[in-house]
């Protein structure tokens, strides 16, 4: 009788992992396909590309949430090997130059709103458009510069967010449009800035999505260690949703701008490869969260400051310039999801 049962219970518990292996080799596996990928970043980019047209025609000038992060998405998607025709690059660049004539003047900058974000915004656009530098980006370096503080960081305004609020955000950005165009000549006063603005950026504890993000993106420009990107990164993760996606604030749900933005930064500083199942899950968010027409919908925020204007972006209403930002960010996030060329 004993033999029988310890038989009987040999049998039950080969029997399970025979089951349990069986059910692990017909597991799908959860990762988003480079092909579903691929097919998301080529609808948002046409729609990022057509609505970014019209907002320069009609606003005459050039935008953050519209035409700067599209002009990151299309230098991703040439070293991707995408292919996808950019037939709006040179408007986007003329753009964004012209902008900065006006925005980098001294006698002009303290009448512009929020000329702190839009220039190293602008910069970090033109370097993704090969824009070699010249008078305007020489003195909007100088003007960025000059707005450093002694600790390193640098004080923004809180007038539209989250696209331009936020001094990590700013400082991260700042400090990047500092390197990406400094002359020479600056080499030694640039490294200065950066190594202050690193120390600041590993003292600062944020609580908010996009400043740990941009803390986050602001310690890999600036060269901090491992062990301090790895901090931020985990406090990052930590703020994920059950559904994969990450939200603006406590008090919101997950949505493609600060989901895009977070998988954004946490790709950029690597720091995927010790939460790949989390960073899978935001992928997978962003896939299933996009609209048909290749856009993702977010609701504004920000108090209205500027006569409004349709730039022909879903959902065509007030809610576009955010739903715009958003695209851009969902769609970088995307584009460092795919593999290398």
């Amino acid at each position: 009788m004993n033999r029988k049962i310890i038989y009987a219970l040999l049998l039950l518990c080969v029997s399970g992992v025979g089951m349990t292996a069986l059910v692990s080799w017909n597991t799908k596996d959860p990762r988003p396909s480079a092909e579903a990928i691929r097919t998301a970043v080529t609808k948002s980019f046409s729609l990022l590309q057509t609505s970014g047209v019209k907002f320069i025609m009609q606003g005459r000038c050039a935008s953050c949430h519209h035409n700067t992060l599209t002009s990151m998405i299309a230098e991703k998607m040439r070293a991707k090997g995408l292919g996808e025709v950019d037939t709006t690059a040179r408007m986007r660049t003329m753009a964004m130059s012209n902008g900065l004539h006006f925005i980098g003047n001294p006698n002009l900058n303290n009448q512009f709103i929020q000329a702190k974000f839009i220039t190293p915004y602008i910069l970090l656009g033109l370097a993704a458009e090969k824009y070699p530098a010249d008078f305007n980006t020489d003195v909007s370096v100088a003007y960025l510069m000059s707005q450093q503080l002694t600790d390193g960081s640098f004080k923004a305004e809180y007038m539209r967010p989250p696209l331009e609020c936020g001094d990590v955000h700013l400082t991260a950005f700042a400090i990047r449009a500092i390197q990406l165009y400094a002359s020479p000549a600056q080499a030694a006063q640039t490294k200065k800035m950066v190594q202050l603005t690193r120390i600041w950026l590993e003292k600062q504890t944020p609580a908010m999505q996009q400043e740990l993000a941009m803390q986050l993106l602001g310690l890999a420009w600036s060269g901090s260690d491992a062990a301090a990107k790895k901090k931020v990164a985990d406090r990052l993760y930590a703020m994920q949703n059950s559904d994969g996606g990450w939200s603006q604030l406590p008090t919101l749900k997950s949505d493609a701008y600060a989901t895009g933005q977070a998988l954004y930064a946490l790709a950029e500083s690597s720091q995927i490869l010790e939460h790949d199942a989390d960073y899978q899950r935001g992928i997978a968010y962003l896939l299933k969260t996009q609209e048909s027409s290749g856009a993702w919908i977010v609701m504004t925020r920000s108090n209205p400051i500027q006569p409004y204007l349709n730039a022909d972006f879903p959902p065509y209403d007030e809610n576009q310039f955010i739903s715009a930002a958003a695209s851009n960010w969902a769609t970088l996030a995307l584009m460092d999801a795919l593999p290398a060329k």
